[in-house]
């Protein structure tokens, strides 16, 4: 067998895991009433465990069989004595599940025949046979699956011909001989008394003199009974094909890699294609065949770069889907009564940036629960339902993707959290009386900041929002909280679609050319004059809508002095307001040269260290353009002010 074949296999046996989880998960809620699970549910399940089993036979893959038939076997059970389940048998099949993916996983990383490789796995076998057997003991009439019932109705063969049974029921070979009538019978070796002709097959009877007459191999009369029954068959198989059509699957797997490959010859395109439509030979010429052209060519650049980033969009529901294992797994650990409600998994993100948002989700719900939700008393104490309700949410809004993740809990607070920043050395008590709640929010994220009276394995350490912040960092996306005490707390991540080919405004700076992301620029101005004051050096605002905005040029953000320092007014400039967390800066360029599709390209590692830099590209002029991280330069600018 070949590698290929079983890690492609492999794939596919995580996708019908994920069935088989999100089929437990229903298990569960619909038996959480004390009602018995829909006989659907558990022949769905039994059905996923036993293409499993087939299927991972086929490869040899022989631990992976093991497990998958020990659950098949309890779930082959529970279809045909649904009140025998409980909450151990609900814990077995869970245990199967993860250790199916285990299994998995394992063989993906390390082939090694897909064998049990644990004492774990192997006494997971013992546990699921004893359930078995204590379900069969324990006292419910149960009798062999295939053994055959007595009473019930069989085919007629062999069986007691003395039996008040009809004709119907009866194949009619070996059993008594019984009188029906003529058209129940072939017609064959009847008795040649019964006086009727659509019995006989008509070979050696008188040529019949109707126009309507068949070949004689059959009478009119015969052909009549017959005829509606051998059309709806007809009628059936032709209409099958059609479904066929139109129910097979129209997606196909394709390996990333080739997708990336795709993606950068399409930005290889979409550079290439202004160096060649406004190449500098071309502006003295008078072309306008060839400007139509150059049009219609970049609308057709821009519609294959649309649709090439599209292959890479998923939903966000397979992230979202997993989420509710971790809610049920999490809340039974803590003792508390939790419902997930979802909502936006059908949000498409890039396939790059939907599997770095598993962590900070993980940690945000895992905090929600712990943290933020009360045990049911407390609930009941305050005037809530005692069941605590989790809320995910995905919406797109522009070229970014929100999501929201929101409990109906206790809610953030704030002494508490100064008194640890205080600890911590983070503030002092002068400076707490005047922060914002958002400022005192922010302190959450900090390396090794954490409320918890003790360690447990859910929480304490303080990393899980330092983890939060800094994976979605480096999505290009940031995290913002609110709370109201007593009320819950909401945590917002946004993150960008995708992070391959962004819209960025383009300008120049003397002779070098910058680019900031679209998304990050609220405004561009052009200034004739404009009188700017300087609070100190490096340090100058501007009036900016009736507000006075910091004002700063480039080279001051990357570590010089201020071109503005010792000047009373900008002139004939332009200025990018640009903003961050409600924080908003004009930085000064000499030219604006427009907007356009940048394809991120790596920095070299000599720049790395750079802060502010996101990355570079090439422009349609040929030139090379630096992408700046705006955000993380407001950042920076306003800390240094602060301080």
């Amino acid at each position: 067998m070949e590698r290929e074949d079983v890690l492609e296999y492999l794939v596919e046996a995580k996708e019908s895991l994920e069935n088989i989880e999100s089929g437990l998960l229903n298990f569960e809620k619909t038996t959480l009433d004390g009602s018995l699970v829909e006989r659907e549910i558990l022949d769905t399940l039994f059905r996923h465990f036993h293409t499993i089993k087939g299927s991972s036979g086929f490869f040899g893959l022989s631990g992976i069989v093991k497990i998958a038939h020990a659950a098949e076997n309890l779930l082959d059970y529970l279809r045909n004595k649904p009140e025998s389940q409980d909450e151990d048998t609900l814990e077995i099949l869970l245990t199967a599940l993860d250790l199916l993916n285990e299994l998995v996983i394992h063989e993906e990383d390390s082939p090694t025949g897909g064998d049990l490789y644990s004492e774990e796995q192997n006494q997971f076998l013992q546990r699921s046979h004893d359930k078995l057997l204590e379900l069969k003991n324990s006292g419910i009439d149960i009798s062999p699956i295939n053994e055959t019932d007595p009473n019930k109705e069989e085919f007629g063969i062999f069986q007691d011909t003395k039996g008040n049974l009809t004709p119907k029921e009866e194949f009619g070979i070996f059993t008594k001989e019984v009188k029906q009538q003529a058209p129940e019978e072939f017609g064959l070796f009847q008795d040649d008394t019964i006086n009727t002709k659509n019995e006989e097959y008509g070979l050696f009877e008188p040529i019949q003199t109707e126009t309507n007459a068949e070949f004689g191999l059959f009478t009119p009369n015969q052909i009549q009974l017959e005829s509606k029954p051998e059309k709806t068959p007809t009628n059936i198989s032709k209409s099958k094909p059609e479904e066929k059509k139109s129910n097979q699957k129209k997606d196909i797997r394709i390996d990333t890699d080739k997708l990336d490959s795709l993606l950068d010859i399409v930005g290889e395109i979409v550079i290439n294609e202004p160096m060649v439509t406004e190449h500098p030979d071309l502006k003295k010429l008078k072309l306008e065949n060839f400007q139509k052209s150059a049009l219609q060519l970049k609308k057709l650049i821009r519609s294959l770069q649309e649709i090439t980033l599209s292959l890479r969009m998923v939903p966000i529901s397979g992230v979202f889907s997993r989420m509710e294992r971790l809610v049920r797994d999490t809340a039974k650990k803590t003792g508390k009564q939790v419902e997930l409600i979802i909502s936006g998994e059908d949000t498409e993100i890039d396939k790059s940036i939907i599997e770095e948002m598993y962590d900070p989700l993980v940690h945000i719900i895992r905090n929600a629960i712990d943290h933020g939700l009360e045990t049911p008393e407390e609930r009941k104490e305050a005037g809530k339902p005692p069941k605590g309700i989790i809320h995910l949410t995905a919406v797109q809004s522009g070229k970014e993707v929100w999501i929201e993740v929101k409990d109906d809990g206790k809610g953030l607070q704030r002494e508490k959290i100064i008194r640890k920043a205080i600890s911590l050395g983070l503030i002092n008590h002068l400076e707490a009386e005047n922060l914002k709640d958002e400022e005192v929010w922010d302190f959450l994220f900090h390396p090794g900041f954490s409320t918890a009276k003790e360690v447990t394995d859910l929480s304490g350490r303080g990393v899980g929002l330092d983890v939060v912040r800094k994976n979605v960092s480096t999505l290009k996306g940031f995290v913002d909280v609110s709370s109201n005490f007593g009320q819950g707390t909401v945590f917002l991540i946004r993150v960008p679609l995708t992070l391959a080919i962004i819209e960025g405004l383009v300008v120049r700076k003397s002779e070098t050319y910058f680019i900031l992301p679209s998304i990050d620029v609220k405004e561009s101005l052009y200034i004739k004059e404009e009188p700017i004051h300087e609070l100190y050096r490096n340090n100058h605002s501007i009036l900016y809508r009736e507000n006075q905005i910091s004002i700063v040029d480039i080279d001051l953000l990357f570590g010089k002095e201020s071109e503005l320092n010792d000047q009373h007014s900008i002139n004939e400039k332009y200025m990018i307001v640009t903003e961050s967390h409600e924080k908003q800066m004009g930085i000064v360029f000499d030219e604006i040269l427009g907007n356009q599709s940048i394809v991120i390209k790596p920095i070299s590692p000599l720049f790395k260290n750079i802060n502010g830099l996101a990355g570079c590209t090439i422009l349609g002029n040929g030139h090379a353009g630096l992408i700046l991280d705006v955000r993380k330069l407001i950042n920076q600018h306003m800390a240094i002010q602060s301080t």
